[in-house]
């Protein structure tokens, strides 16, 4: 039987380096209002605009200038609490996120856990099993270390064909002890969180928010709750994964993720999208460095007490072509970039046998996902709210 939180809870250990080492001022000043006792609504409304001001991934500052991320905000009561009382608030929280997001409001999850104990505990195997029964009571799976851990999130686009697609997006931890170590850029206020955004679910919701908003002026009919982003195309997405990249913050042992220069043989390459920025024109849209693995969730680097990168630490060569490159051997890019279409409950007719043929050689094509939403039963749940 796996360990409760509440127990491992107990087990945290104060961290001898932040004695002598205060937060960061921003860190600072955003844990002495969240250790406050402050309402949900007002930690939630605090992160958000931690976010928008220091996170260094251009797409997190975007969902939370567009309020595109919904939070579920625990603090130590809950902790300490039942856990299955726990589970059914993180559960409460994803099923609403999972209908926002399916109405295309919400692009991004947040799970939040606030606790100046955790904030200070020292990054050891037992705030990685904390961590991980975290994460396994929010994905309902067992989590393991050095691994990719996918959410899917849905949208759908209004009209009577109730077209859906679902994509993958990967879930990802910060921690309030990354402050002021060499994996800096994943801190994040109040103690621990776990964060999901889709960025091919963002895309095509700001793509279809735009759209919306000419047809609803078009018909002069009244307003409705459309609110367009920017980035409203794979293509503006790829500039911003790579600006996210190179913005990644100097700590204490350097950068943590950079670009890779262009190589010199370009034509092994897929074609670029769209014509990069002078400041990018000259750097590798295919792939980046990374001193520990970005699509992890939870990476075994972060759950070590040095505050200088170990000599020892893996260099991992990742990936950008998940956001634009469409071919059969990249089912990423349809899972996570384009995203996959699936079938509605609604549809009643039978498709011919043209439309089943096209349907067969789009799934060969496209690693395309064709499901009933009754195999989904969280996008049910969502619903049937």
């Amino acid at each position: 039987m796996a360990t409760t939180t509440s127990a491992l809870f107990s087990r945290l250990k104060p961290d001898p380096w932040r004695k002598q080492t205060p937060f960061s001022e921003d860190i600072a000043a955003a844990n002495a209002a969240l250790f406050v006792e402050a309402s949900p609504e007002a930690s939630a409304e605090l992160l958000n605009r931690w976010i928008q001001k220091n996170q260094p991934c251009l797409f997190g500052k975007a969902g939370a200038t567009l309020g595109l991320i919904s939070y579920c905000i625990l603090n130590e009561s809950d902790i300490l609490g039942p856990e299955d009382s726990l589970m059914a608030k993180i559960q409460a929280a994803r099923t609403a996120w999972t209908r926002e997001a399916f109405y295309g409001r919400k692009s991004a999850f947040v799970v939040s856990l606030i606790s100046p104990t955790l904030a200070t505990a020292i990054p050891d195997d037992t705030v990685r099993e904390f961590a991980r029964r975290i994460c396994s009571l929010y994905l309902e799976t067992d989590i393991k270390d050095n691994e990719v851990h996918l959410e899917d999130v849905f949208l759908e686009m209004p009209g009577q064909r109730q077209t859906t697609w679902k994509w993958r997006a990967g879930v990802n931890y910060f921690s309030s002890q990354g402050d002021g170590r060499w994996w800096r850029d994943h801190r994040i206020p109040g103690g621990m969180a776990f964060s999901v955004n889709s960025v091919g679910h963002m895309a095509k919701s700001g793509k279809l928010a735009a759209a919306m908003q000419q047809f609803i002026k078009a018909l002069g009919a009244p307003e409705e709750e459309w609110e367009a982003s920017k980035i409203d195309s794979l293509d503006k997405a790829l500039v911003l994964a790579m600006r996210t990249i190179a913005n990644a913050f100097p700590a204490i042992s350097g950068k943590a993720t950079e670009l890779l220069p262009m190589p010199a043989e370009i034509s092994e390459l897929p074609r670029c999208p769209v014509e990069l920025p002078k400041d990018l024109a000259d750097k590798n849209y295919c792939e980046y460095k990374g001193h520990y693995h970005t699509d992890y969730t939870l990476p075994e680097e972060y759950f070590r007490p040095d505050v200088l990168r170990p000599p020892e630490t893996k260099t991992h060569r990742l990936d950008f072509t998940y956001i634009y490159h469409r071919t059969q051997d990249n089912p990423s890019f349809f899972a996570m970039g384009e995203g996959q279409q699936i079938r509605t409950d609604s549809d009643a007719t039978e498709a011919s046998p043209a439309d089943a043929v096209s349907a067969f050689l789009k799934r060969l094509k496209a690693n395309e996902e064709a499901i009933q939403l009754s195999q989904s039963p969280r996008l049910l749940r969502a619903l049937s709210h």
